[in-house]
């Protein structure tokens, strides 16, 4: 790796990095950052298996699915109070502009 001057985007030769040398470094960065992150998931795996604790990803387990029903119920009824304040608030703009229109 080069020695890290005050400058970021020049190389120790003081000659600028071109766009495809910032690029290619970006993608280095971002397949060391997805190497460090798989790994820390498959620890973190390997940690619940050994001390009992069920898989977050577990679908099939009661506990995930006590937590994704009550979501989607609160999403369904907040879904529809919202259509219903929308259909609302549409039938008295229109409520209004027939007042406004006839007097």
């Amino acid at each position: 790796m080069t020695a890290v001057h005050s400058d970021d985007w020049q190389d120790s030769d003081d000659r600028p990095k071109t766009r495809a040398d910032y690029r290619k470094e970006q993608e280095q960065a971002e397949r060391d950052f997805q190497e460090r992150d798989r790994k820390r998931v498959q620890v973190e795996r390997d940690y619940a298996r050994q001390h009992g604790n069920p898989s977050d990803h577990d679908p099939e387990e009661p506990d995930m699915v006590q937590r994704v029903n009550p979501v989607d119920s609160k999403q369904k009824r907040l879904g529809r109070r919202l259509n219903w304040a929308i259909f609302w608030l549409v039938l008295l703009i229109l409520a209004v502009y027939g007042i406004l229109f006839f007097l």
